[in-house]
């Protein structure tokens, strides 16, 4: 039986927050209170939990409501359609995520005004409800990046990524400082393919690779009506191979953080 991905998306930020809280799942379920055998399928995402679990948790683990918003957010409405929802729960599993984008900034480093930016034209049928809401969405996959056992994150982006003045120059130079804040502090690794490479391995369009602790690496590829998930040894060794040679032939991680320092001062 396949459950839903929101299921297991909601339980692995559980089991994640309980273990940063330091808690078993015995004494977690004894705090709620729940049994045992229904807070580990809420984890592995064979149960859905209900609201008020997720208020509860919150208050034994002194969450300040982050797994209630969480919970809202998931039951709300598909703020991100259905394919997605698997890559989002193997996003959170993963122990590290190289990415290469060619066009615009990885998601995951997208502050709310830039990515407002980007979605408003992308949704032009949508509400500005709707727009909010894919927003949010968005920016929620950012908690990723300040957990305790976040994974291993390294983004090769195209030039072009930073040059392209989405929402105007203010926007702009926040994300730009957005973006030097999680280099500075070492939270990615992040490298630029300059302009003066007008061919490179990266030009086949943008993909991201997923390693994991307990299942094969996986590929995940993005196109404007959905995406695709891989796990076949030949397309994940290519698409490693592509990452690689993309890094060869950036600029540094201290070039490319120099590169951006100097766009931000030109806006």
């Amino acid at each position: 039986m396949r459950h839903p991905p929101v299921w297991a998306r909601f339980g692995g930020e559980v089991r994640r927050l309980r273990r940063q809280a330091g808690f078993s799942q015995e004494h977690l379920a004894k705090m709620i209170p729940l049994s045992q055998s229904m807070l580990s399928g809420i984890e592995l995402g064979s149960k859905g939990a209900k609201r008020d679990h997720a208020e509860a948790i919150d208050r034994a683990l002194n969450t300040s409501g982050k797994l209630t918003r969480l919970w809202d957010s998931l039951n709300s409405g598909p703020a991100h359609p259905d394919w997605f929802q698997d890559v989002l729960t193997l996003e959170r599993r993963a122990v590290e995520i190289r990415e290469y984008q060619m066009a615009v900034l990885p998601g995951l480093l997208q502050t709310e005004a830039y990515a407002r930016s980007l979605i408003r034209p992308a949704q032009p049928w949508a509400t500005l409800a709707k727009v909010e809401e894919l927003v949010r969405a968005r920016i929620s996959r950012r908690e990723l990046l300040s957990s305790v056992e976040r994974p291993l994150v390294w983004f090769v982006v195209d030039q072009v990524a930073i040059d392209r003045i989405s929402g105007g120059p203010a926007v702009m130079k926040e994300q730009m400082s957005y973006l030097l804040e999680l280099i500075d502090d070492c939270v990615i690794r992040f490298q630029i393919v300059p302009q003066e490479l007008s061919l490179h391995p990266g030009l086949a369009g943008p993909f991201r690779i997923m390693s994991f602790d307990d299942r094969p690496t996986m590929v995940y590829t993005e196109h404007a009506l959905g995406g695709l998930l891989l796990d076949h040894n030949k397309e994940v060794r290519q698409c490693a191979a592509i990452f690689s040679a993309l890094q060869s032939e950036a600029l540094s991680p201290g070039d490319s953080a120099s590169f951006i320092r100097k766009r931000r001062e030109q806006l």
